[in-house]
C-alpha cells in the first residue's frame, strides 16, 4: 500500500514542486542564519587581529592609563627586549568638503611603530614633523592624494596641516570580550611628534620577548610591577580572547537571526499543511478505496506521514542547497569591502533537515488524521465534504483563546508593569493572534457568504465565480489567507511598534527640551565624545546664559527588588529647569534631592520617590543615592538622570552632548554656530534636530525588520500560488464542465484572478486587525504606556492594502493559465 501511495504522490509532479518549494523557502532561511553567523565568527577570528605579540599590558577603557616610566620599567623586565607605547589621540580627518570622516570614535590619531599593528600600502612611513600616514579607507572618504597636504583637528580646537607620504591598513590587536573595542585609527605620527601632538600618556604597552622566554613569566611580571590599574595578557592570551569575542558576537547574530527564520518556518508549516490538506483532499477516493479492501487507519495514517517525510527530506535537500547559497551571498553583502572566510556549518544543515522533518510532519500530522477517518464509503462521492464536528471543534478552541488572551490584556492594561505582568500581557496578545487562526474558517463563512451575495447581484459573471469558489471551502481560503494573515501581521504590528515608539520618543523630546535649547553633538558619531574644553568655551560665549552637559553611560541600578542594567546621565543640575524641562509626574526635579527616574522606568523597577538605590557606573564607581523624582519619557532617551558631581572625574569628562541657550535663543544659536564654524568635529543641532535624528534611527531599524520579514511574505505569496494551483487540479472536472457549455479561456482566467484577489485581501484584512493589535499590546507592554497611545502606521496599512490585491493578481497567474489551457475533453474526463 505504501508503495502505491507513494507512487501516486510521486506521478503527480505539480504536487510534489509546489509542496517542495514550500518545504525549502523555509528551510533555506535556517541554514542561511547558521551559515552567515558562522562565517562572521570565522572571519572575526581568523581575520587579521595581532596575536603575534609577546606581552601587552592595557588599560580598561580607551583613556591613556601609561607614563614613559611605566614603558621604560616594563623594557626592563627578564626577557623583554622591546617595549612599544601606543598613543591614541583625540583628533579626527576632514575631508575636502570639510565635514568630518566619520569613524565612530574621536580617538583617530595614533605613533606609527613596527610592532606590527600597521600594513604599508602605498609610499612610506612617516619620520618627521609635518608627516602622516593616512588609513587607506579614510584617505579615500577624504578625497586626498598621496603627497597631498590633509587637514587634522587637534585638541582644544587646533589643527595640523601635515603631508600624506603613506596609507595603511590597520591590524587591532584583537576583540575584547568585555570593555571597548580597540580604537582603529585614521591618522598616524612619528613618535615624537605624536607625543608632542597628544601628550606623553599611552593607552597600551607591547612587550617583545626573547626567543625562549615564557611569556606568562613575562606576563606575571608586568602584572606585578602595574598592579590593578593594568590588564596583562600574553599573544595566546588575546587570540584566545579574540576567539570568545567571536564566538559571542556570532551567537549574537545567530540569535537575532533565528527567529526571523522561525516566523519564515511557521508561515512555510502553513503552506506545507494547506497543501498536505488539498493533496489528502484530492485522494479522498484513493483512500475510501483502500479502507474498502482492508487498509486500516494506522496504515493509512502512516502512509501519509511517510509521504511527508520523503518530501521533507527531499525539500530539505533543497533548503540546505539554498541556504547556502543565499547565506554566502548574505555575508557577502554584509561585508562588501573586507575579507572574509565563508563557512557552511555541519551544524547549521543538520538544522536545516531537522526543522524541514520536524515542520513538514506536525503540518501534515492534522492531513493524516483526515485521511485515516476516511470512510469506505466516500469512494463513492464525487466531492469531499468538510465534517462539521471539525469545525465545531476549532472555533470552540479559537473562542477560548480569545476569551482567555483578552482578559490577560485587560488584566494587564495598568501602565505600571512589573516583568511579569508585561510577559503576561504579550501572551494574552499571542492567544488572541492564535484566535483568529483558529476562528480564520469561521470568520470565511461569516464574511465570504455574504460577499458572494452581493457579488451575485452587482459583480460580473467571472467576479460571481471566483468569490463563489473562495466562500465554497471555507477551510481551503482561510489556510491559504493564514499565511498572509501571519506575515502582514508581523510587518504591521512591529510597524505599529516603531511609530509608537517614534512618536513617544519625539514627544517626549518635545516635552522634556524646550525649542529654544540648541545642543551640540559630536560629528564622528557612534562612541565619540566632546573634548571637555568644549563646555567652558559654550560656556564663555556671549549671549549664552544657560548650559548643561549630559555624560551618558550604562550602569547597574540595585534597589530593594534586585539589580538591572540601565543607562544613565550625569548632568549638571543649573541645567534642569533651562535647557532641560522634564515633565515630573511625582516627585522634584532637584537633583541635589536625588535621582530622576523615567516613569517607565520606574513602573519598571518597582521605585518611586524617597526609595534608596545605588548606582554603580561602568568605571565601577558606586553612588548610592535615592529617587527624588520621576519623569516622562521612553526607552529611547536616558532612564536616570544624576548630578554630575556624585560620578567620577573620568566620567565628568566624557560628555555626549552639550545642552545651551539664553535669553534670546536665535542670538545664543547663533553665537555656537560663529564660534564653532570651523570645528567640524562638532555638529549643532536644535530640538526639531534631535527629534529627527530619533525618526531616522527609528525607520533605519524598522527597514531591517520589513527586509527581514519579506521573506515570510514572499513564502505567503507562493502560498497563494500553491493553493490556487493545487485548487485548479482538484477542480480539473469542473473546469472543464465549464468550459464545455462554453465559458472562455478569459473568463477561467479572469475567475481565478477574481478567486485569488478575494482570498489576499481576506488574508490581508486579518493580517492588519491582528499586527494592529498586537502592535498596540506591544507597545503597551514594552514602552509601559498607555494601550489607547497606540500610533498607527496608516501608510503601511494603505500599502499592505494595496500589496495584497497585487498579491492576488500575481499569484493568480499561473494557476489561471493552466486552467484556461486544459483541454476540455481532458478535463471532463479526469478523475
Amino acid at each position: 500500500m505504501l508503495r502505491a501511495m507513494l507512487r501516486d504522490l510521486f506521478g503527480h509532479r505539480a504536487r510534489v514542486a509546489m509542496t517542495l518549494v514550500a518545504i525549502a523557502s523555509g528551510v533555506a532561511f535556517v541554514v542561511a542564519s547558521w551559515v552567515v553567523s558562522d562565517s562572521l565568527a570565522k572571519t572575526l577570528s581568523s581575520g587579521d587581529a595581532r596575536g603575534d605579540v609577546g606581552v601587552v599590558a592595557r588599560g580598561s577603557g580607551d583613556e591613556p592609563e601609561f607614563t614613559p616610566a611605566d614603558r621604560d620599567r616594563l623594557g626592563e623586565l627578564p626577557g623583554v627586549v622591546s617595549s612599544t607605547a601606543v598613543v591614541s589621540g583625540r583628533a579626527g580627518l576632514v575631508s575636502a568638503d570639510g565635514k568630518l570622516v566619520p569613524i565612530g570614535h574621536d580617538r583617530a590619531a595614533t605613533n606609527w611603530d613596527d610592532t606590527g599593528r600597521f600594513v604599508l600600502r602605498e609610499g612610506r612611513a612617516p619620520q618627521n614633523a609635518g608627516e602622516v600616514a593616512v588609513g587607506r579607507d579614510q584617505l579615500r572618504t577624504a578625497q586626498v592624494q598621496l603627497g597631498q597636504q590633509a587637514r587634522v583637528l587637534l585638541p582644544d580646537g587646533r589643527e595640523d596641516h601635515p603631508v600624506v607620504v603613506g596609507t595603511f591598513d590597520y591590524r587591532p590587536l584583537g576583540q575584547r570580550e568585555e570593555g571597548p573595542a580597540e580604537n582603529v585609527p585614521a591618522v598616524a605620527y612619528d613618535q615624537a611628534t605624536a607625543v608632542q601632538l597628544f601628550g606623553d600618556r599611552f593607552t597600551r604597552i607591547e612587550l617583545g620577548t626573547a626567543p625562549g622566554t615564557d611569556p606568562a613569566a613575562a606576563k606575571t611580571a608586568a602584572g606585578q610591577l602595574l598592579g590593578d590599574r593594568a590588564e596583562v595578557l600574553t599573544g595566546a592570551d588575546v587570540v584566545a580572547e579574540s576567539q570568545r569575542a567571536a564566538n559571542t558576537t556570532a551567537q549574537n547574530t545567530l540569535a537575532q537571526l533565528l527567529p526571523f527564520a522561525a516566523v519564515a518556518l511557521l508561515v512555510a508549516s502553513f503552506v506545507i499543511a494547506n497543501t498536505f490538506g488539498l493533496l489528502v483532499t484530492q485522494r479522498t477516493r484513493q483512500f475510501a478505496l483502500l479502507r474498502a479492501v482492508g487498509a486500516h487507519r494506522g496504515q493509512v495514517r502512516r502512509s501519509v506521514v511517510v509521504e511527508a517525510t520523503a518530501l521533507a527530506l527531499a525539500g530539505g535537500t533543497l533548503g540546505a542547497l539554498l541556504g547556502v547559497g543565499l547565506g554566502l551571498v548574505a555575508f557577502r553583502a554584509l561585508q562588501p569591502d573586507d575579507a572574509v572566510q565563508y563557512s557552511v556549518p555541519p551544524i547549521g544543515i543538520v538544522a536545516g533537515y531537522a526543522a524541514a522533518i520536524v515542520v513538514t510532519v506536525l503540518a501534515a500530522s492534522g492531513a493524516a488524521r483526515r485521511a485515516a477517518s476516511v470512510p469506505p464509503l466516500a469512494a463513492l462521492r464525487m466531492d469531499a465534504v468538510l465534517p462539521p464536528a471539525a469545525l465545531r471543534r476549532r472555533t470552540t478552541a479559537g473562542l477560548g483563546c480569545l476569551f482567555i488572551g483578552a482578559g490577560a490584556i485587560i488584566a494587564t492594561s495598568d501602565t505600571a508593569l512589573s516583568t511579569a505582568e508585561r510577559v503576561i500581557g504579550m501572551a494574552g496578545a499571542v492567544l488572541c493572534a492564535l484566535a483568529v487562526i483558529l476562528l480564520a474558517p469561521k470568520l470565511a463563512l461569516l464574511v465570504l457568504r455574504p460577499v458572494a451575495a452581493w457579488t451575485d447581484r452587482r459583480a460580473s459573471q467571472p467576479v460571481r465565480l471566483g468569490v463563489r469558489n473562495a466562500a465554497r471551502d471555507p477551510r481551503r481560503s482561510s489556510a491559504t489567507a493564514t499565511t498572509l494573515m501571519v506575515s502582514l501581521g508581523l510587518v504591521c504590528a512591529f510597524a505599529t511598534l516603531s511609530a509608537s515608539l517614534t512618536s513617544l520618543a519625539t514627544s517626549s523630546i518635545k516635552v522634556n527640551i524646550p525649542a529654544t535649547t540648541a545642543i551640540l553633538q559630536p560629528a564622528a558619531g557612534g562612541a565619540a565624545t566632546l573634548a571637555p574644553g568644549v563646555l567652558d568655551e559654550v560656556r564663555s560665549l556671549p549671549g549664552i546664559t544657560d548650559v548643561m552637559a549630559s555624560r551618558d553611560s550604562f550602569a547597574e541600578i540595585r534597589h530593594a527588588g534586585g539589580a538591572s542594567k540601565r543607562i544613565v546621565s550625569a548632568i549638571d543640575p543649573e541645567g534642569v529647569g533651562t535647557v532641560l524641562t522634564p515633565k515630573i509626574t511625582a516627585g522634584t526635579a532637584e537633583l541635589s534631592s536625588g535621582a530622576i527616574v523615567a516613569q517607565n522606568e520606574a513602573n519598571l523597577l518597582k521605585i518611586g520617590p524617597g526609595d534608596d538605590i545605588e548606582v554603580v557606573l561602568d568605571d565601577g564607581t558606586a553612588v548610592p543615592t535615592r529617587v527624588a523624582g520621576v519623569y516622562e519619557a521612553t526607552e529611547a532617551q536616558a532612564s536616570i538622570f544624576l548630578d554630575e558631581a556624585l560620578v567620577s572625574p573620568r566620567l565628568r569628562d566624557h560628555i555626549n552632548s552639550i545642552y545651551a541657550g539664553g535669553p534670546d535663543p536665535a542670538a545664543a544659536e547663533a553665537a555656537l554656530r560663529t564660534a564653532f564654524e570651523n570645528r567640524p568635529d562638532i555638529a549643532i543641532t536644535d530640538r526639531d534636530g534631535l527629534v529627527e535624528q530619533r525618526v531616522e534611527t527609528f525607520r533605519y531599524a524598522l527597514l531591517v525588520m520589513y527586509a527581514m520579514f519579506a521573506v515570510a511574505v514572499v513564502i505567503a505569496v507562493f502560498g497563494v500560488v500553491n493553493t490556487l494551483g493545487l485548487s485548479v487540479i482538484e477542480r480539473t472536472r469542473e473546469i472543464g464542465m465549464l468550459r464545455a457549455v462554453g465559458a472562455s479561456r478569459q473568463l477561467v482566467r479572469r475567475m481565478l484572478r477574481a478567486e485569488g484577489v478575494v482570498i489576499s485581501l481576506y488574508g490581508g484584512v486579518l493580517g492588519l486587525v491582528v499586527g494592529i493589535g498586537v502592535g498596540t499590546v506591544m507597545q503597551h507592554t514594552m514602552l509601559g504606556q498607555e494601550l489607547w497611545r497606540v500610533s498607527i502606521p496608516i501608510p503601511a496599512v494603505l500599502l499592505a492594502l494595496v500589496g495584497t490585491v497585487v498579491v492576488g493578481v500575481v499569484a493568480a497567474i499561473w494557476p489561471a493559465k493552466r486552467a484556461a489551457g486544459t483541454p476540455i475533453l481532458d478535463a471532463i474526463d479526469a478523475q
